[in-house]
């Protein structure tokens, strides 16, 4: 009995080490590596009752969609085009899917999450020229 409560003491103190030297501990700040200046989420997103949090998912999803589909378009990564204000997102959202159900919502941040995957590798070697990646 004694073993085992040792054991699980020595496992919960090194815990936060383990993470740590893994890079599994979560950062609380907004700074980034690149493009300081980028828009924040509107408050109202993170505000969302937990029942409808999986809204807040799909505009996410289809702000990086539309991010990098701006680089692509624009064949430029500054950051301004990379990182737009969130009014296209949820414009988009509102227009599109306010009415929908979960499923509805499911399958709309997966095409978005499609989009965005199809237009990744393109937009990356751009940013990266402009170290915006």
């Amino acid at each position: 009995m004694k073993l085992n409560t040792f054991v699980s003491a020595a496992i919960i103190s090194l815990s936060p080490v383990c993470a740590s030297a893994q890079g599994l501990v979560p950062t609380i700040g907004t700074e980034h590596e690149f493009c300081q200046d980028r828009p924040i989420e509107p408050e109202w997103m993170a505000e969302l009752p937990s029942r409808e949090r999986y809204k807040r998912l799909v505009i996410q999803t289809i702000y990086r969609a539309q991010g990098v589909e701006r680089v692509v378009e624009a064949q430029e990564c500054s950051c301004e085009t990379r990182f737009p204000t969130w009014d296209g997102a949820v414009q988009y959202f509102n227009d599109n899917y306010l009415g929908g159900d979960r499923d509805a919502l499911r399958a709309a941040d997966e095409e978005h999450f499609s989009r965005y995957n199809a237009l990744r590798t393109e937009a990356r070697e751009l940013c990266e020229i402009e170290g915006n990646w």
